[in-house]
């Protein structure tokens, strides 16, 4: 409750600076030298913001295009061909690794923002301080999607679409900015490329078959799929597509993955903790489909373009599903609304227990995600 109360006061504060202090539109003749993005939010949220970004590039190309965001979410944005430069700053609210920026620290940041003399800053998530930044003026023009949050929650609808990134291309369209980007990117360099090709030579992976990533993990334990479901999942992809499968995600969910393999009557392979995130992307571009829970490896699987499909349950896959052409979201329980909890308040009847392994199965039979030269007959 407290939370959302803080969410609700910082959105309202964000508001309230660019009504006062800020013209919504920005002048037709506007040629920015340096662009500030602030985006200080989790992987998957920074991920789908990363559209903003090839935008604003195609909008302006001359300018520089400079990113604050955490520590977490600063090699998403290393990573992308339209950004000059990340600044890292790690907001208390949303720390989820490492520690929070001190105040001395905050301050010395402020003062290199103002050194760097923007012309605009586009404020995509912010947090208290960040709204001070702009209180004192950082830039002379600020765009901001907090106050098209306000405005929508006291009925005036601003957005032109329920999805995150339409959310936020939105507070460049109504700025007068193209946005006629809408895909998600991460960028895998050469290096990576051939890093994966030998990490996976040394895991005997037969490149004549299908290779399949599941992620069964989530810092939210309510997010997850049963780990028995997850195992009858695999044991039949191996049996009946012959796949080869590739557990992924951190090492704190190693134990979820011995959990799984327990449970197996197939030899599968698990990676958690022993990859970087550019490396895991690396890896991910060379697998068949993609199958995990709501987190920030199924929208890293949607952003280097492979077949992705995403269980949700305490989620809304119509906000915060993955983007692309071949991504879909798995949701059964659709009478229960977007949770935060971190218990399901109905046991082992919720949201998650009432997608099957039938229902992932027949989303890839229809998706034709695999190959039916690669299924046994």
């Amino acid at each position: 409750m407290f939370q959302n109360l803080s969410e609700t006061l910082t959105l309202i504060a964000s508001a309230a600076v660019q009504w006062l202090f800020y013209s919504k539109r920005l002048p037709k003749d506007f040629a920015p030298k340096r662009i500030l993005v602030v985006k200080l939010d989790h992987l998957g949220d920074v991920l789908l913001a990363t559209p903003v970004f090839s935008n604003l590039r195609q909008a302006y190309p001359d300018a520089e295009l400079h990113a604050l965001t955490g520590a977490w979410s600063r090699v998403v944005l290393e990573r992308h061909p339209d950004v000059n430069k990340v600044l890292e700053y790690n907001s208390p609210v949303f720390c989820r690794t490492g520690r929070p920026t001190s105040l001395r620290e905050t301050f010395r940041r402020y003062k290199q923002l103002r050194h760097q003399k923007y012309d605009l800053l586009v404020a995509l998530r912010s947090d208290w301080r960040a709204i001070c930044f702009a209180l004192l003026r950082v830039t002379p023009k600020r765009l901001d999607r907090a106050t098209l949050q306000v405005a929508n929650k006291l009925g005036f609808p601003q957005f032109t679409g329920i999805h995150e990134t339409t959310r936020n291309l939105d507070v460049l369209q109504k700025a007068g900015i193209p946005t006629p980007i809408q895909t998600t990117i991460f960028s895998v360099a050469a290096e990576d490329e051939k890093w994966a090709s030998d990490f996976l030579e040394a895991l005997q992976i037969d490149k004549e078959r299908p290779l399949i990533a599941i992620h069964p993990g989530s810092p939210i334990p309510i997010k997850r799929w049963m780990p028995e479901r997850y195992a009858e999942l695999a044991d039949w992809l191996i049996a009946r597509k012959r796949a080869q499968i590739l557990f992924v995600g951190v090492e704190d969910e190693i134990p979820i993955i011995t959990d799984i393999q327990g449970l197996m009557r197939a030899e599968t392979n698990n990676v958690a903790g022993k990859t970087s995130l550019t490396q895991l992307a690396s890896i991910l571009q060379t697998c068949s489909v993609f199958i995990g829970n709501d987190s920030g490896p199924m929208h890293l699987a949607a952003a280097v373009g492979i077949p992705t499909i995403g269980l949700y349950g305490p989620g809304d896959p119509t906000r915060f599903g993955p983007v692309g052409t071949m991504c879909q979201t798995i949701r059964r329980k659709t009478d229960c609304p977007p949770c935060p909890e971190t218990t399901c308040r109905f046991g082992a009847d919720g949201c998650m227990s009432a997608i099957r392994v039938t229902d992932v199965i027949q989303t890839l039979e229809d998706a034709e995600y695999l190959s039916s030269e690669n299924s046994e007959i």
